[in-house]
């Protein structure tokens, strides 16, 4: 009788976690379908103005409500509603390319209608608009959604080792990824009660089967014996609708997976995206294009800086600092000066007489109050303006707009095995690190970050480096 009180009890309780999910995924779904209609007027209204201005005839109405009803049909079947573990670069590539084919579609319909190339320029502008407004709305919905605690799906881990730590710690720096950890589960007795990066562990795993917490499982448990991990995954299995297991592939390159199977059996087939000719002109036109119609645009910014620098402090205004670059050779990275003059010798006297600053230097290799740092050179390092000579880099061909960061010849023996990795590509203005983090980060983080952007490159990875370079900058965290 007692078993099935509590067979009954557990059928309930799974019921109730389900409806609960239920109601908030659908929620977020209606908010984010909102917001993707919203999108379409809103861009449609911006393109409205610019064919207006410039000569034109504007899109017709049923047009937009074909726009609309492709664009929802897309996003849908790319599962972006919600979208739950979808990198950002990812979203990026689904976002551009269902825009580009539903603006193909309709010069398609223009043409045939023979009213291109009048319609085109309509069609060319709705695309640009809905291309960035769309992501801007859905950023914008999203982190209301995040903010006010109703975005996401609540993830049970299946174990409380240093591999859940790291998944914890990871979902919970990125909630834009939609998983939100809420309890943890491990057959150690010892920490059943306590905390795992502020999430409890609950009890045994069994518990987890028997007692649900949520609907989603993620097993991260890669050390145990073939047979039992294999009994685990099917409980688990046939006791959560959704379950993820976490593989022991730390030092494999994630991104640029692929599965094949060999019979019943899986295999991996690791992509170096960069040692493709392909990829590398297609970074390289990147930066050229990027790099130049920056230092076009920058240049009134560049003389405004340059003026202050002078007039702020003695000592020259673009300062010359030797890094390692690609193959490990070395060149002159430019910046703008932000230290006083000496400052090397400064900081050794500093670190001498100062075990604390000493230690926060070695952790970071930076110091939150750098004395040496001048007046203009404290808000050029705040806003990363003191970067911009860079873009020459850039140009040159010693640095990427994106990459790894740039490193002096002490630094190697701290990159380890990582190195081999590092030098085969070139260093950027800007990269995974600076985009996640930047100096908030410690060193190990920032060699980690370096190795997973250069073995998961792709071009998408890129730009949305680029764009959370600018949302950083503009908030100002991590820099000093």
């Amino acid at each position: 009788m007692r078993l099935s009180s509590e067979r009954v009890a557990t059928r309930a309780g799974r019921a109730q976690v389900a409806l609960n999910f239920q109601i908030s995924f659908a929620l977020q779904v209606l908010a984010l379908l909102i917001g993707d209609l919203a999108s379409v007027l809103l861009a449609y209204g911006v393109s409205s103005l610019i064919v207006k201005t410039i000569g034109g005839p504007s899109l017709r109405l049923e047009a937009v409500i074909t726009w609309m009803a492709l664009w929802i049909s897309w996003r849908a079947y790319q599962g972006l509603y919600p979208g739950y573990g979808r990198s950002p670069q990812t979203e990026l590539r689904l976002h551009t390319v269902g825009t580009t084919l539903i603006a193909l579609t309709q010069l398609a319909a223009s043409f045939a209608a023979h009213s291109f190339p009048l319609s085109a320029r309509s069609v060319i502008i709705e695309w640009l608009a809905v291309l960035f407004v769309g992501l801007f709305v859905r950023y914008f919905i999203r982190n209301i959604l995040i903010r006010s605690g109703n975005y996401g799906r609540p993830v049970s881990i299946i174990g409380a080792g240093s591999t859940a730590s790291l998944i914890i710690t990871h979902l919970k720096r990125h909630p834009a990824y939609g998983l939100n950890p809420v309890a943890a589960y491990d057959d150690n007795v010892v920490l059943h009660g306590s905390m795992l990066c502020e999430i409890p562990v609950l009890g045994s795993i069994e518990l987890a089967l028997t007692q649900p917490a949520t609907q989603h499982a993620l097993i991260s448990i890669p050390s145990a014996r073939s047979e039992v991990q294999q009994r685990l995954i099917n409980s688990i299995y046939a006791a959560f609708p959704i379950t993820w297991v976490i593989p022991d592939l730390f030092n494999v390159p994630n991104q640029a997976l692929q599965f094949h199977n060999i019979g019943t059996v899986a295999s991996l087939e690791l992509k170096n995206n960069l040692r493709s000719i392909r990829s590398r002109l297609v970074k390289r036109s990147l930066d050229l294009i990027g790099s130049t119609l920056g230092l076009i645009i920058l240049l009134p910014i560049l003389v405004l800086i340059a003026l202050a620098i002078k007039i702020d402090s003695p000592g020259p205004v673009v300062y010359r600092a030797r890094r390692l670059g690609r193959y490990g050779k070395t060149f002159d990275c430019f910046k703008f000066r932000s230290m006083h003059r000496n400052a090397e010798e400064k900081l050794q006297r500093m670190l001498d007489n100062d075990p604390s600053l000493k230690e926060e230097f070695d952790s970071t290799h930076k110091l939150k109050n750098d004395p040496r740092v001048t007046r203009v050179g404290r808000f050029l390092r705040k806003t990363s303006l003191d970067e911009l000579p860079q873009l020459i880099n850039v140009i040159i061909g010693n640095m990427s707009l994106v990459g790894p960061r740039p490193i002096v010849e002490a630094e190697v023996s701290r990159y380890k095995s990582v190195y081999e990795v590092y030098k085969q590509v070139q260093p950027g203005m800007t990269g995974y690190w600076q985009a996640n983090g930047r100096s908030d980060t410690t060193y190990d983080e920032r060699v980690d970050m370096d190795k997973f952007y250069i073995t998961n490159w792709t071009v998408w990875l890129d730009l949305i480096i680029l764009l959370q370079t600018v949302r950083v900058v503009l908030m100002g965290r991590g820099a000093y």
